[in-house]
């Protein structure tokens, strides 16, 4: 029960600047995750980003596990993937450049944003830690000021980066990793599969499989060419 209506209004004002603070934590661990995954794909899809030495080899061949990729190789990778996902925005933009060339400068132009955005997402962390300015363990934490136009900010600037890096950085050496992913799970476990390759409906099937998953459509000429190179994996 709340003493006054102002003692009311302050309890309101601090549960609405929680949940802003929630949700530019989330726009800030999605991009997080979002990196960290497309990222890896990608230099799984080309292992010669990450070891010279594996020049023209098929990195899928080492995702769907049908060779076995040297030693050090996956350290070498997590390693190179940990450039991109940590510090500052202007030292993961240049590591980018640094393995895929040079970034489109609609991506370039976000680091400020991006930066902006870790800033307020590590004031906001540290003020539950140790950090937080507090005289005795039972005092109230001082809040991180976010407002609504932040949390737009955020979710815009994490939106375009995504969209960008997906069409112009990310998409063209990822191709169809998604759906190789799926095709080779559901191929190990589907027990009718070699009916289905001598029957020619493989693809069929598939689409059919996919739809029930996903509830979406996928083009059987496509899926088609997913499974011929698959196959030739």
């Amino acid at each position: 029960m709340f003493a006054s209506s102002a003692d009311w209004e302050s309890a309101a004002d601090e549960f609405r600047d929680w949940t802003r603070q929630h949700v530019l934590l989330s726009a800030a661990s999605l991009l997080e995750v979002y990196l960290k995954s497309i990222s890896t794909t990608a230099l799984q899809a080309k292992p010669e980003l990450t070891d010279r030495s594996l020049t023209n080899v098929d990195g899928y061949r080492f995702v769907l596990k049908k060779a076995k990729p040297p030693s050090n190789w996956k350290k070498a990778l997590d390693s190179q993937v940990n450039e991109f996902v940590t510090g500052l925005w202007a030292d993961r933009f240049r590591q980018l450049e640094i393995v895929f060339g040079k970034l489109p400068e609609k991506l370039k132009v976000l680091e400020p944003a991006l930066q902006n955005i870790q800033n307020k997402r590590n004031r906001i962390a540290h003020q539950f830690g140790v950090d937080a300015p507090r005289n005795a363990p039972w005092d109230n934490i001082s809040h991180v000021s976010v407002g609504a136009k932040d949390c737009e900010s955020a979710i815009k600037t994490v939106s375009e980066f995504i969209s960008e890096a997906d069409t112009n950085v990310f998409g063209h050496i990822v191709g169809s990793h998604e759906v190789l992913a799926i095709y080779h799970h559901w191929a190990q476990k589907e027990p009718n599969i070699n009916q289905y390759k001598v029957s020619g409906s493989c693809a069929a099937k598939f689409c059919d499989y996919v739809g029930q998953l996903s509830g979406r459509g996928i083009g059987k000429d496509y899926v088609q060419e997913v499974i011929e190179y698959y196959e030739s994996l």
